[in-house]
């Protein structure tokens, strides 16, 4: 079956779609909208008139001096939402990723996918289109069993969880929007600089605090020491299901034997807990079989990595022709 695929670069525009996916719904486009950084769009598959699937996409750009293709990335992650049941997801995905290459290997130098989940789904729609993968993990932890959180600790992070509460350190929820530009100048200054790399411009913090904290899609959460905000994190919630740790962070040099970064990861996965979330998901975290670094530290949490891809696509034909051969 042949599917009509259309582009929208407006929220306006979209047919009515049901809201299945944290990742891939209407609301991204507030959540992305309005920032020199990003230029958000959906890439929606039609049954006739009638909308099967949806995949939302960011344009980013890297640099803020320079404007053209060789500045910019389109980042996609998770596995978008089908609307309706026993739909021929393989050949939908591949006339979805087939159409967003079409509309973006203009205007942008690289297509990064991440977190699909089952490689064999979208394995036809990427070798079509020439992407080649790098192996990786993901890790996330059940909150179903049985053992709750604290019994799935390792003992070393139930000890450093321990003597941060005895030395009164606390988390509480961001509700205060005029304190926003404090609280994002507070992470910039962090002194955990991978974490401030990767943290994004003042806008996507400002719209995630006003369409999802607000509407309840997600929490900003924050560890006090004497006052003093030391640490925090930015959660995501896909209805009942799975909480997404989409930032965290933590003065972890200045206060190092308060262990704010920890306090912060344990006291957010509890709330998780305790109001009937299923999971916590901390996404895709480094390469496969690297237990060390930020894996290692998250896996001590009592959670499961499972193996995953991250898809690229460079959309110059030399170097992506090399990319294929080296990774693949």
């Amino acid at each position: 079956m042949k599917y009509n695929v259309k582009t929208f670069y407006h929220k306006e525009e979209l047919p009515p779609l049901e809201e299945v996916n944290f990742f891939h719904n209407a609301s991204a486009f507030d959540w992305y909208g309005n920032s020199p950084t990003y230029t958000p769009l959906m890439v929606v598959a039609f049954d006739g008139e009638k909308p099967v699937a949806a995949m939302f996409a960011i344009i980013m750009r890297i640099n803020r001096i320079f404007k053209g293709k060789l500045f910019k990335r389109c980042f996609i992650t998770q596995q978008p939402p089908f609307f309706g049941q026993e739909l021929p997801g393989i050949d939908i995905f591949n006339a979805l990723i087939s159409h967003l290459v079409n509309e973006v290997k203009h205007k942008v130098f690289l297509i990064r996918y991440d977190n699909l989940g089952n490689a064999i789904f979208g394995y036809k729609g990427f070798r079509d289109n020439q992407f080649y993968s790098v192996k990786w993990i993901n890790i996330r932890n059940s909150l179903q069993r049985k053992r709750k959180i604290w019994d799935q600790l390792s003992a070393s992070r139930k000890n450093q969880i321990n003597k941060a509460m005895k030395r009164g350190l606390t988390m509480e929820e961001f509700v205060s929007e005029e304190n926003l530009p404090e609280i994002y100048k507070l992470i910039q200054d962090t002194n955990n600089k991978k974490i401030s790399r990767r943290f994004p411009p003042y806008q996507y913090f400002e719209n995630f605090f006003c369409h999802y904290v607000k509407e309840g899609k997600g929490k900003i959460v924050l560890t006090r020491f004497q006052g003093k905000i030391i640490g925090g994190a930015i959660l995501g919630f896909e209805k009942k299901s799975t909480v997404y740790c989409l930032y965290y962070w933590g003065k972890a040099k200045r206060h190092k034997i308060l262990y704010p970064t920890i306090f912060t990861l344990y006291s957010a996965m509890k709330m998780a807990e305790e109001q009937g979330f299923h999971y916590f998901d901390f996404m895709d975290v480094g390469f496969l079989h690297k237990r060390a670094g930020r894996s290692h530290f998250l896996l001590q949490f009592g959670g499961k990595q499972r193996a995953t891809r991250r898809w690229y696509r460079f959309n110059w034909g030399l170097l992506n022709f090399f990319a294929n051969q080296i990774y693949d």
